[in-house]
């Protein structure tokens, strides 16, 4: 299934977008995690993405975070350091990730 971007400016992907607004979440950080912090533009039109794919659409976040690492294809993971991770990029405002299911140290 092939998706076509439909509003893209690939100069802003990397360094300069947050995904999402702050918001009242309460923090589930551990004291000794370091916080995740974001660029902030000063428009939202390129914060995030369409994805268009017949009449399906999806709005994704312009920065992604990469799950390979919790995949166990590297070595043993602590559980409770990989939740924490992905609940400190959701606090920031990610909200993006991609849960590939080939993830491996042998791919």
């Amino acid at each position: 299934m092939a998706a076509v971007v439909s509003h893209h400016h690939h100069h802003t992907l990397f360094f300069t977008t947050t995904c999402s607004k702050s918001s009242n979440r309460t923090t589930r950080r551990s004291s000794r995690a370091n916080s995740v912090r974001c660029c902030s533009v000063t428009t939202t039109d390129n914060q995030s993405v369409k994805l268009s794919n017949g009449n399906d659409s999806l709005h994704i976040c312009r920065v992604l975070n990469g799950m390979w690492q919790t995949s166990g294809g590297w070595g043993r993971i602590d559980r409770d350091d990989a939740v924490n991770a992905m609940l400190r990029y959701a606090d920031a405002g990610l909200s993006t990730f991609d849960m590939a299911d080939h993830f491996s140290n042998k791919s």
